[in-house]
């Protein structure tokens, strides 16, 4: 099934295809509030597309305990570390699918 179009708003994330990893590379408190609206898609093994909007966002610093890169490293978080542009998934209350895209930064370590 492909993911029906989304209006188009000009300048809007959500007007364009796949965003750049170039998009992701700026702070999250940025990032954040662009991502509402634009389609987050996955290709399945089948080619069958597994697709959501995104409808909230929240941007947290590395340094703040609601971070999943607050406490330590770990190969379970290892993705919030990376190239921009990757996501990191888990699931919360058992139920919710949730994302975090990683943000490789020197100076403020947001995720």
């Amino acid at each position: 099934m492909v993911p029906p179009p989304l209006p188009s708003i000009a300048g809007h994330p959500a007007s364009f295809g796949a965003l750049p990893r170039a998009f992701f590379a700026k702070p999250a408190q940025q990032v954040a509030p662009e991502l509402i609206g634009c389609r987050l898609v996955k290709r399945q093994p089948t080619g069958e597309l597994l697709w959501g909007v995104i409808v909230e966002t929240e941007a947290y610093s590395q340094s703040g305990p609601a971070c999943h890169g607050h406490r330590r490293r770990s190969p379970q978080n290892e993705t919030l570390f990376g190239e921009p542009g990757h996501f990191y998934v888990y699931v919360s209350y058992g139920i919710h699918h949730c994302v975090k895209r990683a943000r490789l930064s020197t100076t403020s370590g947001w995720a």
